[in-house]
């Protein structure tokens, strides 16, 4: 069997994403971690993702509070519907 290919590439970038957020198993972490080790793609997109979760981290962004939004939603939906 090809370690490399445990599973399809859509996969291991699924799990990577799952991980950033700590969404993922401790099994699912070790198999994308072995398909990295056979997969450069993979293995690029890991430490991309690395990268940008870390900036948006650093940016310390927040959103909208939700009384905010809704005032937004229904100023949105006046102009629409004129």
């Amino acid at each position: 069997m090809n370690l490399g290919i445990l599973f399809k590439c859509k996969d291991a970038a699924h799990i990577c994403d799952k991980s950033q957020y700590r969404e993922s198993s401790r099994f699912e972490r070790m198999l994308m971690r072995m398909h990295q080790w056979m997969c450069k793609v993979c293995r690029q997109h890991s430490e991309e993702n690395s990268k940008l979760t870390e900036i948006i981290q650093k940016a310390n962004l927040r959103s909208l509070p939700e009384d905010k939004k809704k005032e937004l939603q229904k100023v949105i939906q006046q102009e629409i519907s004129k």
